[in-house]
């Protein structure tokens, strides 16, 4: 479904370009008459502008999905790291698991920390830790 919407995306593109562009050409053709020349552009508009609009709210679309996509394969990746290291690791650790530029893994963990009140360590060799916490609560005993 998704190839279908790039290839109808890309055609509509495509063909919007073409009209526009023959509607922006028209009135400098001499060879036919003004009243022919009005015609073309308008014709030109009347099917340019809709495919263009169309095309563009399919690709609007689609990388509005692929922005959801990334951010669920962002979010499990980021749990799967938490859990795999007790909630304790680096940027370099992240950005290594999630395929990320450095500036990219340290943004979205920062966020991260924010949502999950992390705490941030640093080593002997002054690395940077983000401490995520991993706590076990209970269940309330019910007291007599």
């Amino acid at each position: 479904m998704k190839l279908l919407r790039q290839i109808a995306s890309g055609v509509l593109l495509s063909l919007s370009m073409l009209f526009l562009m023959v509607a922006a050409l028209a009135p400098f053709d001499e060879s036919e008459p003004p009243e022919e020349r009005r015609d073309i552009v308008l014709g030109g508009l009347m099917l340019g502008v809709p495919m263009m609009f169309g095309g563009g709210w399919l690709l609007w679309g689609l990388r509005r999905d692929w922005r959801e996509e990334e951010g669920d394969r962002l979010r499990t990746v980021f749990f799967q790291t938490v859990q795999d290291n007790d909630g304790c690791f680096s940027v370099m650790q992240f950005a290594m698991a999630a395929n990320l530029t450095g500036d990219a893994a340290k943004r979205y963990l920062d966020e991260r920390a924010k949502e999950f009140e992390a705490n941030f360590e640093v080593d002997d060799q002054g690395g940077i830790f983000y401490r995520f916490p991993l706590r076990q609560f209970e269940a309330p005993q019910d007291q007599p």
